[in-house]
């Protein structure tokens, strides 16, 4: 005898709205209605959490991976890696696998990378994921989906992290063999990870999206073998734009001939700048240089509040400047070498946007990769949630 119902949320990373829009066989005879969604400014340590929980990052208080807090920074013990050959350590490679053993070592669940931040410099700073939001409690400060169908008794599951798309899609496939689920949650990175190597389009990104068109078509068919009524959800946190031109901007800062850690501290994302001072003679210098700079601009606080970005206490950083769109901070505290693709630009750029496919009619206030939250709460059968609403009125 079938199951009852089944609500699918696929999520794949970097799986835009341009992307969509140059794929358009994607689910195409299946979809009842696409559309674009507005990302958040910033990287997927800040979509993600929207997502799941329905408000912006000054709620949630995850943005950026890395903030300056040097007294609860976890990365003190780190200072002597300082010692070894910046050559090796530099390396893509050997950073993760180095990851994976503090990460193991600290007991951290969430998604955690140490990047290309220097080891002189960890001490100075934390790390926001510590520890898995995919989990009931896994954001501190609000509820996500998780807690709202943990709290409700619905059988549901979720599948994020490490190792292959194929290999959570088999996961995926036999948790519906094996389960009664109401709900699912599965979450596929390899697309984020081609874009980043090859840009946002060509034959290999074609291919790839022809592979997740054919891998949930068969899951699909699945699904709608054992349930009387499949959703289904596919859906991204950002878009990717193709990297135009490189720019060193730490070597800008540098030549101001300022001290690091005793006139200020900077700490230099992808796309982003994000300085905290400890005088003004060093904020008045930065902000010369960045507040007329061709590459970029020093984003208001008025626009960090309207993004939902904007931190009194400057966990994040006192001034934030954002880089054009396609242009990449080589060498930067997240990588020292180019690469093809990158996201984490203003949201307006169409690039950036995000994108949404479903067997379902969507709603016309799903506007915001946040507004998914409410999305997924429907199609569980819970009631609509007021804080995610008075946040949205607020904003």
């Amino acid at each position: 005898m079938k199951r009852q119902k089944l609500a699918l949320f696929l999520f794949i990373d970097a799986f835009g709205w341009e992307v969509l829009q140059r794929n358009p066989f994607f689910l195409d005879n299946l979809t009842v209605e696409r559309k674009s969604l507005e990302t958040i400014l910033g990287y997927s340590s800040a979509c993600d959490p929207s997502i799941i929980s329905g408000v912006m990052p000054d709620r949630h208080r995850m943005w950026s991976s890395f903030y300056y807090s040097p007294s609860t920074s976890p990365f003190r013990p780190l200072r002597l890696l300082r010692f070894l050959p910046e050559a090796l350590f530099s390396r893509g490679r050997v950073r993760s696998i180095l990851s994976r053993i503090v990460k193991r070592a600290y007991g951290f669940t969430g998604y955690f990378q140490l990047y290309n931040v220097p080891f002189r410099l960890l001490p100075l700073f934390d790390y926001a994921e510590k520890y898995s939001i995919w989990v009931p409690g896994g954001l501190r400060d609000t509820p996500t989906i998780f807690d709202d169908l943990t709290a409700a008794g619905i059988r549901y599951d979720v599948l994020t992290g490490d190792g292959a798309d194929s290999a959570r899609f088999a996961q995926l496939e036999e948790s519906l063999r094996t389960q009664p689920l109401r709900f699912a949650y599965a979450a596929f990175g390899s697309l984020d990870a081609i874009m980043h190597a090859r840009g946002n389009a060509g034959p290999d990104v074609t291919a790839l999206v022809r592979d997740f068109d054919q891998r949930i078509r068969r899951l699909l068919e699945l699904a709608e073998g054992l349930y009387d009524e499949v959703s289904w959800y596919v859906f991204t946190d950002h878009g990717m734009h193709t990297v135009e031109r490189v720019c060193d901007l730490q070597a800008e800062v540098n030549a101001l001939g300022l001290t690091f850690g005793s006139d200020y501290v900077a700490f230099y994302d992808s796309t982003m700048l994000r300085f905290w001072f400890h005088n003004e003679g060093a904020r008045r210098r930065v902000t010369g240089l960045l507040e007329h700079h061709p590459l970029g601009r020093i984003l208001s606080e008025d626009e960090l509040r309207r993004r939902g970005v904007f931190f009194p206490d400057a966990m994040y950083g006192e001034l934030i400047f954002l880089v054009q769109p396609g242009v990449l901070v080589i060498p930067g505290f997240m990588g020292a070498r180019p690469i093809a693709g990158m996201h984490g630009y203003d949201p307006d750029s169409p690039d950036s946007a995000a994108a949404i496919s479903a067997n379902r009619k969507l709603p016309a206030d799903l506007t915001c990769i946040r507004d998914i939250y409410s999305v997924m709460r429907r199609e569980a059968g819970l009631a609509p949630a007021a804080s995610a609403a008075a946040h949205r009125e607020k904003a």
